[in-house]
């Protein structure tokens, strides 16, 4: 919302001197929730930012440069971060080394999305609580 305020009466598409102010907007909340530490929430607000920064218009070449600059970010963060954030990360990228434990949830979730098709089994119809696949039914999971 700040980057949008900032925008929005400056012309477009943005200088480089936006460009920084925004990147400064954008940053100053997100290092705020890292602390926390709240990466999820971090992430989102990152992505949200860049997002409206690239539909302000950004040009193309400012892209392109930013595009090495964000994954050398991104993996010096992967130093930096907690060794459960990792774990989170590789478990969601790929559940199925730890079938049982981390990757449980999201195994079941693909196979009730799996099931269920475009349109859903129906209101209390999902085949993993009904079957019990899931030991708490009464939480906001996909497939209730």
């Amino acid at each position: 919302m700040m980057c949008a305020w900032y925008m929005h009466e400056r012309p477009l598409p943005p200088t480089f001197l936006d460009i920084l102010v925004m990147g400064m907007l954008i940053m100053i909340p997100t290092a705020m929730v890292v602390v926390q530490p709240d990466l999820g929430t971090a992430l989102l607000i990152g992505a949200s930012g860049l997002i409206v920064m690239l539909l302000a218009g950004m040009q193309i070449q400012i892209i392109l440069v930013s595009i090495p600059l964000l994954g050398g970010a991104a993996w010096g963060a992967w130093h930096v971060i907690h060794d459960y954030q990792r774990q989170r990360i590789l478990t969601f990228l790929n559940p199925e080394t730890d079938r049982l434990g981390a990757g449980y949830h999201i195994i079941q979730s693909q196979i009730a999305i799996g099931s269920g098709g475009v349109f859903g089994k129906g209101y209390m119809n999902g085949s993993q609580a009904q079957l019990e696949f899931l030991p708490e039914r009464s939480t906001d999971f996909i497939s209730r």
